[in-house]
């Protein structure tokens, strides 16, 4: 073990020289912290959220706040340096470390930054800092603030409830947009100590908007301050003397890949028109993407529940008719970004232990770091679209997973740690009732509409799924087998497709309509959609420019 001697930081002088950074807005959190640690019982606190979100500055401008109060001048206000603490090699100089460090504290309001960080990678500690810190805490001199995060509380919370007990918790909360505006305008004279740029209060107002609206960026409000800064530092290199909010749009550009003309249209104006949009990729299935417009239309101007996702759909229909790539448009038209797509094949979820795959293993059994399929998929892209594919092929114990996800917009993970599903879409697929709607489509009766759902689909459906697991979608959406006419439609979408993909060639494919439809009528089948006239015209087409480009190679070679 190290010989460096415990150190902690004297949290009073770093405040009397400046050194603590001032803290915007969190009035209640002070006062709440003011109230515990004034109380003779359980007067101790955790401060818990995610990282980025500002616990320890919540620490330090409780410290700010209490200079000059002689309520504390008694006590001592320190921070216990982990750093060197957790330098130890084993369990049992972990534990000798904390002993001495403990060991002569004087009267004081300690302050333990990033607690838990020890006790993920090393669970079986945790019971020697449950004992160490209840000596502690038996002290009635000593308050103790600790800052953990969110799935490290409920790790502790489940395995350790006394501990817990022991503390008054404090959960963070975003903060406004004005007041991560603020927390901004006071890193600037540290950020732009040697830049000297300019930065108008319209690009501070840029940069929290589309931080906020881009959660792959991180958490709010270290993500806007790390885009401030390195806007700034952009700005600076190019010989800029004024940071505008462009700038701002064409650093998430290159960061997120969405255009920065689509920033400018704003969240609102890109939705608008999201009918129309879809109606202009998705081939002849108007009924089902005017009900998905409507309701994502609602979620975006707040008229919905907002403890609810932003929208779920169960597509029904044969295979090929564009429920895939509805979702695929919706997620591009909603969030901006290909990796807001996310598409979980349900058939891989049959058997009932495999819920752990879905949500994460408990602590101790085989994959617990891994995490969960639609867990990191919701941690990582909070705002993204979740394809369900072929739901009906998961075991029953997975859509229970779905009732809470889909009621309460938020899921339990197998760590016991809350993940957010307000800001999501799910889209569930389902081979159900296919035949019947292939049957239907035959016979020429509508099947995109509420009675035809009612009557025939939802007798069969109740067949799979429980209907309380039904009814927990907005909508279902019965998708229509394509006609020889829909499929031209969809070839001219390929056949455009591939001319934007081989842009590079310079190259155009005619064909004359009649021509087309003739040889589309030959592998139409209502049963497969879509999928063969696809492959039909890519197969064509690359062949077609396939052999252009080995005539071009050879006749250069002969000259």
């Amino acid at each position: 073990m190290s010989n460096k001697k415990i150190t902690y930081y004297d949290l009073r002088e770093e405040a009397h020289k400046g050194r603590l950074p001032a803290l915007v807005g969190r009035r209640d959190e002070i006062s709440r912290i003011n109230r515990l640690l004034g109380r003779r019982i359980n007067n101790n606190a955790l401060i818990v959220g995610p990282s980025g979100i500002g616990k320890t500055a919540l620490a330090y401008g409780w410290v700010r706040h209490m200079i000059g109060r002689s309520r504390y001048d008694a006590y001592a206000l320190l921070q216990l340096d982990t750093e060197h603490v957790f330098e130890a090699v084993n369990d049992a100089s972990l534990e000798e470390r904390y002993a001495e460090a403990f060991e002569h504290l004087p009267a004081c309001v300690l302050f333990v930054d990033d607690f838990g960080r020890e006790l993920s990678k090393n669970t079986a500690f945790a019971q020697h800092i449950h004992r160490l810190y209840k000596h502690l805490l038996a002290r009635p001199d000593v308050h103790v603030v600790l800052a953990l995060e969110t799935h490290e509380y409920a790790w502790l919370e489940r395995e350790y409830p006394a501990f817990i007990h022991l503390f008054e918790t404090i959960t963070l909360k975003e903060q406004t947009a004005s007041e991560y505006r603020r927390i901004l305008s006071k890193k600037i004279p540290l950020l732009n100590a040697h830049h000297h740029v300019i930065v108008p209060d319209d690009a501070l107002q840029e940069i929290v908007a589309l931080a906020q609206r881009f959660p792959v960026l991180g958490q709010m409000p270290r993500s806007a301050i790390h885009l401030l800064d390195e806007s700034i530092s952009s700005c600076a290199a190019q010989d800029h003397k004024i940071l505008t909010p462009e700038s701002v749009m064409h650093l998430i550009e290159a960061k997120t890949g969405v255009p920065s003309a689509r920033m400018k249209q704003g969240e609102l104006q890109g939705i608008k028109d999201l009918a129309d949009t879809l109606d202009k990729r998705i081939v002849d299935q108007k009924g089902a993407t005017a009900k998905i417009a409507a309701t994502l239309q609602r979620a975006r101007l707040g008229l919905r529940n907002p403890d609810r996702p932003l929208g779920s759909f169960l597509l029904l229909g044969p295979s090929g008719v564009g429920k895939t790539e509805t979702a695929k448009c919706v997620a591009e038209i909603m969030f901006g970004r290909a990796e807001s797509f996310t598409r979980i094949d349900m058939s891989e979820f049959q058997q009932e232990h495999s819920v752990q795959r879905l949500i994460g293993a408990p602590p101790g059994y085989v994959g617990y770091e891994e995490g969960g399929a639609l867990t990191n998929a919701l941690r990582k892209e909070p705002h993204s679209l979740i394809l369900l594919d072929e739901i009906e092929k998961a075991h029953p114990k997975v859509f229970d997973v779905f009732l809470q996800v889909l009621d309460d917009g938020r899921l339990t993970s197998g760590q016991s740690e809350t993940v957010d599903a307000r800001n999501a879409i799910f889209m569930a697929t389902s081979n159900a009732a296919v035949q019947e709607i292939l049957a239907a489509h035959a016979r020429h009766t509508r099947i995109d509409n509420d009675a035809f759902v009612a009557e025939t689909v939802l007798p069969i459906l109740a067949k799979t799924f429980r209907l309380e697991f039904i009814n927990r979608f907005d909508s279902i959406l019965v998708f229509q087998p394509l006609t020889v006419s829909s499929l031209v439609q969809v070839a001219q979408l390929e056949i455009q497709k591939i001319e934007k993909r081989l842009s590079k060639h310079r190259v155009r494919f005619a064909i004359e309509p009649e021509t087309l439809e003739e040889r589309i009528r030959h592998i139409a089948d209502p049963r497969f959609g879509a999928r063969p006239v696809k492959r039909f015209v890519e197969e064509t087409c690359e062949t077609l420019l396939m052999d252009s480009l080995l005539e071009a190679h050879t006749e250069h070679s002969y000259l």
